[in-house]
């Protein structure tokens, strides 16, 4: 995978060159591109969703999504604790009950393609806002890196941003393009508000991550850097 900059006045564009994967779960039946801003508009990132139900994927719009900048010299953790701090946050539920209840619920995948960043940004943070499927509906997100060149590294980062509930993720990797996927975190790890989890690979091709929510908490966010 090559990552290319190309500058032009105070902006710089990063493009992920690698295809989508329709097939990994056999899930993502149906995508689409979708082009996300942060707040002040001075950063973009265009992404593919995809879907194994076209009716939700039709929910998903560039208003379900956030970009949070993350400037050259900040901390990710300490960005995300002003985006997403609490005057009075209260303890996280049990997470107990996940893996027994677990049951098949809506899928989502997210990729991104490509970003066009001012050159103070060093990265930015996808966060997704989910649509209103009741509050009884499960839903899994399921993130993919991009692809990396032989002796590459590669760090997924695991944020909670929900005070009144824990995030639950599980993350894999495969060593090469045919390679089968190979557990680095079970699912499902429990992450809770303002902690943070960071997992570094050396020689891994790809890292895809899945978070499991229940009703429509934003429970935590991913980032591949």
């Amino acid at each position: 995978m090559l990552v290319t900059a190309f500058f032009s006045g105070c902006t710089k564009e990063k493009t992920n060159t690698t295809v989508f994967i329709h097939d990994d779960s056999g899930s993502a039946r149906f995508s689409k591109s979708l082009v996300i801003y942060d707040a002040g508009r001075q950063n973009s990132a265009r992404i593919l969703v995809g879907s194994n139900d076209s009716v939700y994927l039709k929910k998903w719009t560039e208003q379900n999504f956030e970009l949070i900048p993350v400037k050259y010299g900040e901390s990710t953790k300490a960005v995300l604790d002003a985006r997403f701090q609490s005057t009075n946050p209260s303890v996280a539920k049990s997470g107990d009950d996940y893996k027994e209840n677990d049951t098949p619920g809506l899928q989502l995948y997210t990729k991104f393609e490509s970003q066009t960043l001012q050159n103070d940004v060093e990265k930015v943070v996808l966060y997704e806002k989910l649509p209103d499927m009741g509050e009884n509906a499960r839903t899994y997100l399921t993130h993919y890196s991009k692809t990396l060149m032989e002796g590459d590294s590669i760090t997924c980062f695991v944020y909670g941003v929900n005070p009144n509930e824990s995030g639950y993720y599980g993350l894999e990797m495969r060593a090469s393009e045919n390679s089968e996927w190979s557990t680095v975190v079970s699912e499902w790890k429990q992450v809770e508000y303002g902690k943070s989890y960071v997992y570094g690979l050396r020689n891994a091709y790809q890292m895809k991550a899945r978070r499991k929510v229940s009703g429509n908490t934003e429970s935590a966010i991913v980032l591949f850097d």
